[in-house]
């Protein structure tokens, strides 16, 4: 009898390191079953704002430097480079490319209102909000995932609830009801306690407590990997290295909805 095709799993990054800081223990699950998983980076993080009046170049150098920090990563995972798929849209301008009129938006950072990267998987589509809706549309008709893990709705971040929305807006175009598992990065003071603490369970907020949410628990193998692909993103644990390591815990939290 011919195999049936091995199930494909999609993981949606508003920007390079939520796809490790999220879901490192499921992608080291999904591959132990055998399981084919693809990372979509939404943006590349150029645009943070420390150095908001640095050149262009800064901005551009730095987005590619985060994408070399997220194949590092994703590779202590094994994750193959080809399985990575840079979209490279504007960071934190996602938001506005979501309520944007059709015309072109213009990075603050990188100056630019096309994709500027010759790595992404369209070199020079327009930051428009059509644009962005017809790649996720295409990736997923190409891939036909059985499950995308996608930003929460209520995640503070701005970039992580647009990616929510272009990500259900581009499923409801489809004919693809893949099951979504919601992840949360950015929720004010949480996860808590503070810090590395790999021997605590991460649990909701407590305002979204109600919600059914799925903890998948890591093997110590999978926790340590988890740590020492966070380590990978040096650029964010340079300023936020407290906050990435809350992420390193006995558990990962998807919201099912």
């Amino acid at each position: 009898m011919p195999k049936s095709p091995r199930k494909c799993i999609l993981v949606l990054a508003p920007h390079p390191d939520d796809e490790v800081l999220a879901t490192a223990g499921a992608i080291q699950e999904h591959l132990r079953k055998k399981h084919i998983v693809k990372i979509v980076l939404v943006t590349l993080g150029d645009g943070q704002r420390r150095g908001l009046l640095l050149p262009k170049r800064h901005f551009l150098r730095l987005g590619e430097r985060r994408y070399c920090e997220s194949l590092a990563a994703l590779e202590l995972l094994d994750i193959r480079r080809e399985r990575v798929i840079a979209l490279g849209y504007p960071d934190r301008t996602l938001a506005q490319l979501w309520q944007s009129d059709g015309l072109p938006c213009s990075s603050r950072y990188t100056k630019a209102r096309a994709v500027p990267y010759e790595f992404a998987r369209t070199p020079t589509a327009p930051y428009t909000k059509a644009a962005l809706l017809a790649e996720l549309r295409e990736i997923f008709s190409e891939e036909r995932p059985e499950i995308i893990y996608l930003p929460h709705p209520r995640d503070r971040h701005r970039d992580h609830r647009a990616v929510y929305l272009f990500a259900e807006a581009a499923l409801q175009q489809s004919e693809l009801r893949p099951q979504r598992r919601h992840y949360l990065i950015h929720y004010t003071g949480w996860p808590l306690p503070g810090g590395k603490r790999p021997l605590h369970t991460l649990s909701p907020p407590r305002r979204l407590r109600a919600n059914a949410w799925m903890s998948l628990e890591l093997r110590p193998e999978q926790l340590e990997r988890k740590c020492e692909a966070i380590a990978c993103y040096r650029s964010q644990i340079k300023y936020f290295e407290e906050h990435l390591f809350r992420f390193a815990r006995r558990n990962e939290l998807f919201l099912l909805l």
